[in-house]
């Protein structure tokens, strides 16, 4: 008897009957012995382990962390226009009369 062996990645189905391979097999059709393994899925990096590789890039990159200053004047900055943007909206409802009430904010 001539042995041949094939080895292709297959699903299990819930039944515990049914294995649905990934690709044709290479064999003629007829009687085959099935030996089945489980597989090994390749584990995927957390939410950490992927921050910490961006991190290690842009230091790489040459890209530095802001300073505490640097934070504090573009979040000053943020303020700064999202006041711009309301007092905007205040004008467009103070002429069209027909706004939230006073106080209230979108």
């Amino acid at each position: 008897m001539n042995t041949v062996k094939a080895t292709v990645q297959a699903t299990l189905d819930a039944d515990g009957v049914t294995l649905r391979l990934e690709e044709k097999l290479p064999l003629p059709p007829g009687r085959v012995q099935v030996t089945v393994q489980r597989s090994v899925e390749p584990s995927r990096p957390g939410l950490l382990e992927v921050l910490d590789q961006i991190h290690r890039d842009q230091r790489a990159r040459g890209r530095s962390a802001m300073t505490e200053e640097e934070m504090q004047a573009e979040i000053a900055a943020l303020r700064a226009e999202e006041e711009q943007e309301e007092e905007r909206w205040r004008g467009i409802w103070s002429q069209a009369g027909d706004g939230p009430e006073t106080g209230e904010t979108p």
